[in-house]
């Protein structure tokens, strides 16, 4: 296939063409043919110290993925943790209002208990007040006229 690079035994050489536009970049054929060795090292993955190959862009990828996955689990399982301490949170807050409310209630009850008790007190004493007044002026009046008809 001219034009492109081809494969044998997994290892890459350069097509004639290729090879052609390289050696008329330099007009020494050594310097060129160093060129060329250059690119088929590269081409060949031999010019990195780490070969990335398909099944190791593919391992990698694939333990990136475990990674983010296990980033995603913690994630959840702190927003888990998180949701589980409010909600305790707010059910403690719930006991606290609860109890003060409850406070308040017995608090309002003893005064307004207080209140009727006072109010009946002073009930009892206007009555007793209007009954000796009563009783007074109908004895004072008993008194005029059984003095008057004699």
């Amino acid at each position: 296939m001219q034009g492109n690079i081809m494969a044998q035994e997994k290892e890459y050489i350069l097509n004639e063409s290729f090879k052609a536009l390289l050696e008329s970049i330099f007009s020494n054929p050594e310097q060129s043919q160093k060129l060329i060795k250059a690119f088929e090292e590269v081409v060949n993955d031999r010019a990195t110290t780490q070969r990335l190959n398909f099944e190791n862009l593919k391992n990698q990828a694939i333990e990136e993925i475990r990674q983010e996955l296990v980033s995603k689990d913690l994630f959840q399982s702190e927003i888990k943790r998180l949701e589980s301490l409010i909600y305790s949170e707010v059910a403690r807050l719930e006991g606290i209002i609860n109890t003060k409310i409850a406070e308040v209630k017995t608090e309002f009850s003893e005064q307004i208990s207080s209140a009727k008790q006072k109010a009946l007190y002073w009930l009892l004493g206007t009555a007793v007040a209007t009954t000796v007044t009563i009783l007074s002026s109908v004895w004072t009046m008993m008194n005029f006229m059984l003095e008057n008809l004699k």
